[in-house]
């Protein structure tokens, strides 16, 4: 009886799994197979990558599959210690294995940029119990995520250390779409990108640095010692799995914290796995006045496919209702 009872536990684990795996929304079910695409996908000078998890465990084959494309690619990867560690009884490593992990690929002289694995819950944890001291200066050291990892990049906005990308993680790198992968080319090798059409809601033309994030995380990182100066930026926003009425009260609440005075526009992305779009719009319409600044809606950037990453680094204008990356000056 007991060993029927173990092998009924095993499959029904075996489908919870998957099922699990289904319905993180950072990864995705097309998977591409062509590799040429992925070559130079990364910043020139980039050659050595460390992959961590300073969130959720990465319990998919394509978390997996993301760091190898990275290696097919010509990148040499290093997958940091307790990247595939699981913290009996709770779906993340030991907080001290995450810190310990950033410490070691931060710290590395051979590491030229760190790329998230996945997001899900637990860099909150790993932010507050970082040492920034122990962090040497690195402006050039790439890091990139988004998601829950949006404590990480903007973080490092607040502390002036690091070069932030928001964008796709190792989950989502197997099944972005073709134009989204040409995006991040764009990006990390500063070639123009754009003009991408967004719907305008509260007009008004606008030129900054841009700082994106995940609304959730956003939300927490107003009450945080580490959160950026918004002053000057163009602020894109995402969320999945969100409730219209929850976007309203997010976004109230860092209204109120002050959160967006300075601001140079307000950028909305993709709500993705929500319920009601119609509501969501009559939300973000109704709640768009109260920036004070103009604000867009519909960029490619969240929990979909077709996700364009964000280099915080990158001056980025809004001009006749489109959002453009100009080309970056070569030195």
């Amino acid at each position: 009886m007991k060993k029927l009872f173990l092998i009924i536990s095993a499959i029904f684990g075996i489908f919870t799994i998957g099922y699990a795996a289904n319905e993180d929304p950072e990864i995705f079910d097309k998977v591409n197979k062509d590799i040429k695409p992925y070559i130079n996908i990364m910043p020139p000078g980039v050659k050595t990558i460390a992959c961590i998890s300073p969130g959720t465990y990465p319990d998919s084959k394509l978390h997996r599959q993301g760091i190898e494309i990275l290696r097919k690619a010509g990148y040499k990867v290093k997958v940091m210690p307790h990247a595939f560690v699981r913290e009996e009884g709770k779906n993340h490593a030991p907080v001290a294995g995450k810190v310990a992990d950033f410490y070691a690929a931060w710290n590395d002289p051979e590491v030229d940029m760190i790329f998230c694995i996945r997001g899900g819950m637990g860099s909150e944890n790993l932010l507050d119990n970082l040492d920034w001291k122990k962090l040497k200066k690195r402006p050039e050291l790439y890091v990139q995520g988004y998601s829950d990892a949006t404590f990480i990049v903007c973080a490092l906005v607040a502390r002036n250390n690091g070069h932030p990308i928001a964008g796709v993680m190792a989950g989502s790198l197997p099944g972005i779409t073709a134009d989204a992968i040409d995006a991040m080319k764009k990006i990390n090798h500063g070639e123009q990108l754009g003009p991408i059409k967004v719907e305008t809601l509260i007009p008004g033309d606008c030129r900054g640095l841009p700082l994106a994030g995940s609304l959730w995380k956003l939300c927490r990182l107003v009450d945080k010692n580490y959160c950026p100066d918004a002053t000057g930026r163009i602020i894109f926003i995402e969320a999945s799995k969100i409730k219209p009425e929850q976007v309203r009260e997010k976004l109230q609440y860092m209204i109120d914290k002050k959160f967006f005075v300075g601001a140079a526009g307000v950028v909305f992305g993709q709500f993705a796995k929500i319920d009601s779009p119609a509501e969501l719009q009559k939300v973000l319409k109704e709640i768009a006045p109260k920036f004070g600044v103009p604000v867009y809606n519909g960029y490619p950037f969240g929990h979909i496919s077709r996700c364009y990453s964000v280099d915080f680094s990158r001056s980025v204008e809004i001009r006749n209702g489109s959002v453009v990356f100009p080309a970056v000056e070569k030195k």
